[in-house]
């Protein structure tokens, strides 16, 4: 499926170039305006089915912030029956012509991805155009899909390892649409009313917002002629935004603790500012931390806190908390769940093993070891059409080049360990860290307590703030 191969090239996107793309699919225009629409192709002569995305370049960090979850939901309803059809006989009908089709929101846009066999396409592009073009927004399908909504959000207090990050963006965005997840919460989603989906609707599906994308194994030529008859039915629109939301990072280690009694195994989620997509040390950094916590078994972190140790039973670093990286900065994550007896000890032992790796970056042999594994498996990420058209889809969103395999070897054989270190040294922080914790709250004071009996009471990290599971979801 397409959308299965442009999630996975921007869980990779970090490895990618800033500069100018080495192609530029920009539309036909008269006078400033397209005329036609922006198009991705890959043709496959031999594929059995045709892959076909839609993507709305808008997403949830433009919701309102009393109603985050405002995208998520216009992206669901827009698959739930059209004008002429419910949603059960479009389903049926999807269904029997071999097809597939579902959305996924994230902060910056609405993608719907699917697939049907060959025979079928045209046929699935009608039913695609009626969708997209006349979505039913029944009073009835609204409802429930916002019941489904809430109960899925009500279940996520009962995932230690969510809460850790809600309680992280609560802070680092506060104030923002970004202070929640693309799902919204309890209170934002109650808040958002059938006229607030249709009114989202008609202000962002609009040419200007619309992108199409196919692996498939017709003329590119066709394809084209029926992604432009469905997109000159949209209406004339502007052009999206691009905003950048500040992130609220502490100066020092701020413990803030999700308090969850009597929790025998807890959930580590330590946070500061990360890079965007087109930040120039991205190539550097993202190389350094496949050694450092990226990847696991062979990872710094896991061999030493994991493995020799034994405090935890998974811990890891990434740059792609917030999903892949995009023109928003992001936030850089470590996250662990040590044994409740652990986790004095695994704070304080990352925070040693982040200064150290600041300071000293990476051994000759681990240096080594993220470079190999980079340019070799970079390859890999071309290997099918929908990879490939995926990568050009986001190229193209993000300003961001497409490097043949030599240049990448070229650009991650350069990197050094100075390189690194520099990078390390402008880029990331030494004590900058939100370190959100679930576990229970009296049991995390007396082991702090003991932990650092040694240490002066004004240089201890104590808990400055609680949170309840049941105030991370609402």
């Amino acid at each position: 499926m397409l959308r299965l191969g442009l999630s996975f090239f921007l869980v990779c996107s970090l490895i990618q170039a800033k500069g100018k793309p080495s192609f530029r699919a920009e539309p036909a225009t008269e006078n400033g305006v397209p005329v036609s629409p922006k198009v991705f192709y890959e043709k496959n002569p031999s594929a059995l089915t045709a892959e076909i995305g839609v993507v709305i370049l808008v997403g949830s960090s433009d919701d309102p912030v009393d109603k985050v979850g405002l995208s998520n939901i216009v992206g669901e309803m827009v698959l739930r029956g059209t004008k002429k059809k419910s949603r059960q006989k479009f389903q049926s009908e999807l269904e029997r012509m071999g097809g597939s089709l579902s959305a996924v929101v994230s902060h910056d846009m609405i993608q719907f991805s699917g697939g049907v066999i060959k025979e079928n396409y045209k046929k699935f592009l009608v039913l695609l155009e009626e969708t997209l073009l006349h979505p039913a927004f029944s009073e009835k399908d609204f409802q429930e899909l916002k019941r489904e909504i809430l109960n899925d959000i009500a279940h996520v207090k009962n995932s230690n390892n969510r809460l850790g990050g809600l309680a992280a963006r609560r802070e680092i965005f506060k104030g923002t649409s970004l202070e929640r997840p693309v799902i919204g919460s309890k209170s934002t989603v109650e808040k958002i009313t059938l006229a607030d989906v249709q009114r989202r609707y008609n202000n962002i599906f609009d040419r200007p917002k619309i992108v199409f994308a196919a692996a498939a194994p017709f003329p590119e030529s066709e394809m084209n002629m029926e992604f432009s008859r469905i997109w000159r039915q949209f209406p004339d629109g502007n052009k999206p935004l691009k905003r950048q939301i500040n992130l609220q990072i502490p100066d020092k280690p701020t413990l803030i603790v999700i308090d969850k009694p009597k929790t025998s195994t807890g959930s580590l989620f330590f946070a500061q500012a990360g890079i965007s997509i087109q930040d120039p040390d991205r190539y550097t950094l993202s190389t350094g931390n496949f050694s450092f916590g990226g990847e696991p078994l062979v990872s710094r972190l896991f061999r030493i806190i994991r493995g020799e140790l034994g405090w935890t039973y998974a811990i890891g670093s990434s740059y792609s908390s917030l999903g892949g990286l995009s023109n928003q900065k992001g936030i850089f994550s470590i996250s662990s769940t040590p044994s409740v007896e652990f986790t004095s000890k695994t704070i304080f032992k990352t925070l040693e093993m982040w200064k150290s790796y600041q300071e000293d970056g990476l051994s000759g042999d681990e240096l080594d070891l993220a470079k190999d594994s980079l340019i070799n498996s970079y390859p890999f990420e071309f290997e099918t059409a929908e990879k490939r058209v995926a990568k050009k889809l986001s190229s193209f969103i993000y300003d961001v080049p497409i490097l043949s395999s030599e240049e990448f070897s070229q650009k991650i054989g350069d990197i050094s360990n100075k390189k690194l270190k520099a990078a390390l040294r402008e880029k990331q922080k030494s004590d900058s860290w939100l370190i959100a914790l679930v576990a229970d709250k009296e049991v995390v004071v007396k082991d702090l307590e003991e932990f650092q009996k040694d240490i002066p009471k004004e240089q201890r990290l104590t808990v400055s703030k609680v949170y309840t599971p049941e105030e991370l979801i609402n």
